[in-house]
């Protein structure tokens, strides 16, 4: 079973690291989605980073249409059994 963990993204600079260091800990089979909602503190350049890790997959919004819009993009990406927020 694959879980699917969706992370919407805007301006979480300072924690977006750890959250996926803490993610990444979990013992389960997984793939970890990083939708960035047109950030501009340097968030978005680290989702497209972070996305380049074998686990880790980037969607990156066009201009900013809010956390529902995240997750719905996040939700469409997903692969897994299981989606988790």
């Amino acid at each position: 079973m694959v879980v699917s963990v969706v992370i919407p993204v805007f301006n979480e600079m300072r924690t977006l690291e750890q959250v996926i260091k803490r993610v990444q800990a979990v013992p389960v089979e997984k793939e970890i989605i990083l939708v960035d909602d047109y950030s501009n503190d340097g968030s978005r350049e680290l989702v497209q980073s972070l996305g380049e890790q074998p686990n880790v997959r980037a969607v990156l919004h066009e201009y900013n249409q809010g956390k529902g819009a995240a997750l719905r993009s996040g939700f469409a990406a997903a692969a897994g059994d299981v989606v988790l927020i």
